[in-house]
C-alpha cells in the first residue's frame, strides 16, 4: 500500500494565499454595499471555482449596469485579477515548513501540483519561488482536478491507493474520492509533520 505520488493543491496548501485571492475580487469593483454584498455572496458559494467562473457569476448578478458585453467584462476583470494575484502569490508567506518538506519529499516521491490557478500563472509563481524543480508536473486551469489525478496515475502507471492528495479545499477531497485516492485535509493548524506521519504509516 506504499504511496508513490503526492499531488498538492497550491493556494492554502503550499502558500498562505487564500485571503489574498479573496480580497482581490473586491478590489476590482466599486466599494459600495451593492457590489460588496454581491461579491461576498458569490464567493461564499463558489470560491473554489476558477476566477473566470467566479467573475462571470459576479457580473451576471450585478447585471447590465456594469456596462459592456459580459464576456468582454469578464475577460478584462480576469486580466486585472490575474495581475494582482500573480504578484501577491509570488511574495506571500509559504505555509510553515512547505519548502523544506518539498525539498525532502522530492527525493522520495513523485510530486505534482494541481490547482485552479491558471496554469501559466501557476508555473510563473513556482518558478519565481524556485519551487518548479520539485515537481514532475504542474497542472492548473483549465484542467479539472479529477482529470488531472487520472492523468497522473496514467503517466506514472500507478494504482489509486498509491496516490495521496494534499489540499485544503472541497475540490481536492472530491477529486481524491472520485479517483479512489488517499486524501489529507489541510486545515488552519496543519503542519507538514502530519504528512510525514501519513507517509510513514503507509510505507
Amino acid at each position: 500500500m506504499e504511496i508513490h505520488a503526492i499531488v498538492f493543491d497550491f493556494d492554502g496548501t503550499l502558500v498562505d494565499s487564500n485571503q489574498l485571492k479573496y480580497n482581490a475580487y473586491f478590489s476590482l469593483f466599486p466599494p459600495d454595499e451593492r457590489h460588496i454584498t454581491t461579491i461576498r455572496a458569490v464567493l461564499s458559494e463558489i470560491f473554489e471555482q476558477s476566477r473566470y467562473v467566479i467573475l462571470e457569476e459576479i457580473c451576471r448578478r450585478l447585471g447590465g449596469r456594469e456596462g459592456g458585453l459580459p464576456e468582454n467584462r469578464v475577460r478584462t476583470l480576469a486580466g486585472r485579477y490575474n495581475r494582482i494575484v500573480l504578484e501577491g502569490a509570488k511574495l506571500c508567506p509559504e505555509k510553515p515548513g512547505a519548502e523544506k518538506a518539498l525539498e525532502r519529499l522530492a527525493s522520495e516521491y513523485d510530486l505534482y501540483v494541481s490547482s485552479t490557478t491558471p496554469e501559466n500563472a501557476l508555473k510563473e509563481i513556482l518558478q519565481f519561488r524556485e519551487w518548479e524543480g520539485y515537481f514532475r508536473g504542474i497542472f492548473g486551469f483549465p484542467h479539472e482536478k479529477s482529470d488531472t489525478l487520472r492523468r497522473i496515475m496514467a503517466l506514472e502507471n500507478l494504482k489509486n491507493h498509491q496516490v495521496l492528495v494534499v489540499g485544503d479545499g472541497e475540490s481536492d477531497r472530491i477529486s481524491a474520492m472520485e479517483n479512489g485516492c488517499r486524501f489529507l485535509q489541510v486545515t488552519e493548524t496543519f503542519c507538514f509533520e502530519e504528512l510525514d506521519r501519513i507517509l510513514e504509516k503507509h510505507d
